[in-house]
């Protein structure tokens, strides 16, 4: 293992790190949200970001890397900000998706980042899945939101 990455390997990392913490957060939702359909779907995503994550992940340790992940502090007090916010949210649910769909619009224009191009090359297709995974979560969260 090497402690200096290349372009692509912090590429993969950056991207481990966005699908790791979008899957956290997703659990959380559906783990704080009363509404059993919302809750279900939080869940989902989260399993599908857990699943694209392990996909990320195999790739790092291929390279011979260890993955990074999010910062675990931080992940808590962001969550424990979202939570409140929605608290005092005249809509509980709408908030929580609301933040759901601005965090989804993030890692897409995460996945447009100049760095992210290094990934163009041997990972285009994971780089695809990720997008799609993304597009599709944004179009799930704009129709649950109305």
């Amino acid at each position: 293992m090497s402690i200096i990455r290349n372009d692509t390997q912090v590429a993969l990392n950056d991207l481990h790190v966005a699908l790791k913490h979008s899957a956290d957060h997703y659990r959380e939702a559906g783990e704080f949200l009363q509404d059993g359909e919302v809750s279900a779907f939080c869940e989902q995503a989260a399993a599908d970001r857990d699943q694209l994550a392990g996909l990320v992940e195999q790739v790092i340790r291929e390279s011979g890397q260890l993955p990074s992940v999010p910062d675990q502090d931080r992940e808590t007090g962001e969550q424990l900000l979202e939570r409140l916010e929605s608290l005092f949210s005249a809509d509980e649910t709408r908030e929580v998706l609301q933040n759901r769909l601005d965090i989804e619009q993030q890692l897409l224009a995460t996945l447009d980042e100049p760095e992210m191009a290094a990934l163009d090359k041997q990972h285009a297709e994971l780089k695809a899945r990720c997008r799609n995974s993304v597009t599709e979560a944004i179009r799930s969260l704009k129709q649950r939101i109305g």
